[in-house]
Order: C-alpha cells, then structure tokens, then sequence
C-alpha cells in the first residue's frame, strides 16, 4: 500500500492552488491553514473535514495521527504535483469495521479532490491479480465477487508461487490471504488486504 497518493497537474501552481481550494470546500473540508515553505515545494495546506474525523477518533483514538489533513503542492521545475497522506493505512492498523468504512470514504473524497484540482482524473487500472490459496473460503468468495461484477483479474496461488508469496510478504507485510494488487498506470499499486467489498467496490465498481 502506498503511503501517499501524487498527481501531476495540468495547471500552473497558482491555479492549482485555486482549485484545491474550491474543490476542498465544494466537498466539505475546512482549509484551516496554508504553510508556504521554500520555492521547490511550494506549499502545505491543512484541509479537515469535520463530520468524518469525528466519526474516526470515536471509533478509535488512537488513529489521531494517521488521519491525513496534510496536502502538499510541490513546484519544482514548473511541474506541480498534488499529494495527501494515503487514508486507507488507518485500516490496515485496525480492525474496526467502522474505521475501515471511515477510511473508505475519506479515501474517495481525497482522491476526488486531488484528481479533480490536478485536471488529471483517476489513475487508470490496469490489472488486478488477486493472491490467493487452494484452500482459502475468502479467497472463493473474492473471486465470485470479482467474477460478478466483471473485473477481470488474475488469480495467483501461493503455493504454487514462492516467488509471488514472497513478494507479497515483502509488500504487505501479512501473510494471510486474500491480498488484492490493483495495478494501476503511472507503475502505482494498492494492496487490499482482506475481502474488503468497500475498498474493492471504491477502486474497482465503477
């Protein structure tokens, strides 16, 4: 899983800037500050949306800093890029359902405005491979869904793979299946770690 999810405008930093500020406030973030810093990174501005933090740290307190309210607009050599911490860590430290959901949504809204502040739309899919064992209930189950709602994908058994078991050990960190990779263009992936529908659903039904 990433930590952090980059576009690069088609805008120059002025009116990107512009654009993260209306598109914020049009999905109900509050910009409670904006930090200028040095002339390659441009500028860290402080975006919260009220309703979903708190709906997060009464779930779970402990969360408080993986909550991500940084979005950082970096100018170097007249290439604007447009970044924010990644949401969905919160649920690969927790298993609150509720927090889960939480990160889900945040995840949507935060890529909406730093796809639509960036003019650059969603990063493209461009395979899914779900990690899989012979044995694995969840993994059936994942499958059927991801057979329902026509997502093509591969399907890798572990067991039969040392070398993909080994690098998704390396990547995740878990061991146990199922573990979904969406690969998407620009040489990004995401790690679904589970049968999560909610993750799922979010990146891959459109």
């Amino acid at each position: 899983m990433n930590i952090a999810y980059y576009r690069k405008s088609k805008f120059d930093f002025e009116q990107t800037l512009s654009n993260l500020l209306s598109k914020a406030k049009d999905l109900g973030f509050e910009i409670v500050a904006q930090t200028k810093l040095d002339h390659e990174i441009g500028l860290i501005g402080t975006l919260i949306n009220k309703p979903l933090v708190q709906k997060i740290l009464n779930a779970d307190a402990n969360l408080v800093g993986l909550i991500p309210t940084s979005v950082a607009l970096i100018n170097k050599s007249g290439t604007v890029m447009v970044g924010v911490g990644n949401p969905e860590l919160m649920s690969g430290v927790t298993p609150n359902h509720d927090v889960q959901h939480f990160a889900t949504e945040l995840t949507t809204k935060i890529k909406q405005i730093i796809n639509e502040t960036t003019g650059a739309g969603e990063l493209k899919v461009l395979n899914v491979k779900l990690y899989s064992t012979h044995t694995c209930p969840y993994c059936k189950m994942e499958k059927e869904w991801l057979e329902k709602n026509m997502i093509k994908h591969e399907t890798v058994y572990l067991e039969d793979s040392p070398k993909e078991a080994e690098y998704v050990v390396k990547s995740t960190g878990q061991m146990g299946v199922p573990v979904t990779e969406i690969i998407y263009e620009e040489n990004e992936s995401e790690f679904v770690i589970g049968f999560d529908r909610n993750r799922l659903s979010s990146a891959l039904v459109k």
